[in-house]
C-alpha cells in the first residue's frame, strides 16, 4: 500500500501572456515613415529622374528630358508614333541629336515646338501645337527639360481639347504634382490660362474645345508684347553731323506698358542703324517713367551719332528688360511685327 501523498498548497495558475500591443502612436509613426518614402522618390522621380506620367491613358504622355536609351524603352513600351519635343531644334546639342537618333531608329514622327519656361508662349507656336496634335499619329510623348513646365502647359492644352475636362481640371497638369510652381517667371504659363479664362468670363462663356481655338486664333495676345512701330517725321538727314530719328509706338496689347529709367527693369525701345562703309550703331531709347495704356502710344526719339552720306537701315523692336539680358523679352519673340525702314544721309 503506497504511503499517502501530502496535501499540496494550492497555486493559481499564471495566466497566459498576451500578445503585445503595437501602439497607436507607433503604428502612426510607421504609416508616416511609410508615406514620407513614398513621397521622397516620387518627388525625386519628378524633380530629377523621368516624370513620367498619363495624360490620357494609351494616348498622351509626358516626361522630363529622356537619354536616348529611355527614350527607346518608353517607345517600345506605349507603343508612341511621335515625339513632341517643347524645347525646339538644338541642332547643335548632344540630348537633341540623341533624341533625333532614337526617334529615328524606332521610324516614328518627332515634331519640334519652341515654349519657353519663363515667356508667354507665342501666337504662333501655341497654333502650332494645336496643329500638331489635330493631325500627328497617336500615341504620343510630350516632353520639354523636366517635363514640370512648358510640357504642363503642353499637357493643359491637350486636356482642353481631347477630354471633357473643364478648364480648373485642366489646369491640375500644371501642378506641383508634376514639378511645376506658380511662382517666379514660371508664373506666366499659368498666366496664359488667366487670360482665356478672363476672355471666357467677359464673354459670359464656358469652356469648350471650339472656344479655346477661337482664342487662340484670333484672341490670344500675349499680355503686354504686342505693338506697332512706325517711323514719323524725317527719314533724309544732314551727313557727319549728330541726328535723330522717331519712332512711334502704339499699344496694340492688353495690358499697359511700363517704362522706368535705370538699366534694367520696364520697357524700352532698342533700335539698329547699319550702313555702308561698316557702320553700325545700336542703342535704347525710353529710359524714363512713363505708362502707356492700350490704345495710346508714345513717341521715342533715337540718337544717332554723325555718320558720313548714304543709305541707312534702321531696325526697332521693343523688349521687357530685366536685370539678366539673356532673360529680356523682345516683342517680335511673341509675334509683334518689329520696325523696318530706310533712312538717306546727304
Amino acid at each position: 500500500m503506497d504511503a499517502p501523498e501530502p496535501d499540496l498548497p494550492h497555486v493559481r495558475p499564471e495566466p497566459p501572456a498576451s500578445p503585445r500591443r503595437v501602439s497607436r502612436r507607433a503604428l502612426l509613426k510607421l504609416a508616416g515613415g511609410a508615406a514620407a518614402l513614398g513621397f521622397g522618390y516620387e518627388a525625386l522621380r519628378v524633380t530629377t529622374l523621368t516624370n513620367v506620367h498619363a495624360v490620357i491613358p494609351g494616348r498622351v504622355y509626358r516626361t522630363a528630358q529622356l537619354k536616348p536609351e529611355q527614350l527607346r524603352a518608353l517607345i517600345a513600351e506605349k507603343q508612341i508614333k511621335t515625339v513632341v519635343n517643347l524645347r525646339g531644334v538644338c541642332s547643335n546639342m548632344p540630348w537633341y541629336l540623341g533624341e533625333c537618333r532614337a526617334s529615328h531608329a524606332a521610324n516614328v514622327n518627332q515634331e519640334d515646338i519652341t515654349f519657353s519656361a519663363k515667356r508667354f508662349p507665342a501666337p504662333s507656336e501655341i497654333r502650332r501645337l494645336i496643329d500638331v496634335l489635330d493631325h500627328t499619329a497617336y500615341p504620343i510623348v510630350m516632353h520639354c527639360q523636366r517635363g514640370a513646365d512648358r510640357t504642363g502647359l503642353a499637357a493643359t492644352v491637350v486636356k482642353l481639347l481631347q477630354t471633357d475636362a473643364d478648364l480648373p481640371a485642366a489646369r491640375r497638369q500644371l501642378w506641383p504634382r508634376y514639378g511645376h510652381f506658380a511662382v517666379g517667371r514660371t508664373a506666366v504659363l499659368d498666366e496664359f490660362f488667366d487670360y482665356y479664362r478672363g476672355w471666357l468670363a467677359a464673354r459670359g462663356e464656358r469652356h469648350s474645345p471650339a472656344r479655346f481655338r477661337q482664342w487662340v486664333e484670333t484672341d490670344y495676345c500675349p499680355g503686354p508684347y504686342r505693338a506697332r512701330l512706325s517711323l514719323i517725321g524725317a527719314s533724309e538727314f544732314p551727313a557727319n553731323r549728330g541726328w535723330a530719328v522717331t519712332v512711334r509706338a502704339e499699344n496694340t496689347s492688353i495690358e499697359p506698358w511700363h517704362f522706368a529709367p535705370g538699366a534694367a527693369g520696364g520697357i524700352r525701345l532698342r533700335y539698329t542703324v547699319a550702313g555702308s562703309a561698316g557702320f553700325v550703331y545700336r542703342a535704347y531709347c525710353g529710359r524714363f517713367t512713363r505708362t502707356v495704356n492700350p490704345g495710346e502710344h508714345i513717341d521715342l526719339v533715337c540718337g544717332l551719332p554723325p555718320a558720313p552720306a548714304g543709305h541707312y537701315s534702321l531696325s526697332a523692336d521693343l523688349l521687357d528688360s530685366q536685370p539678366i539680358e539673356l532673360l529680356n523679352s523682345d516683342f517680335v519673340q511673341y509675334g509683334s511685327e518689329p520696325l523696318a525702314a530706310s533712312v538717306v544721309l546727304t
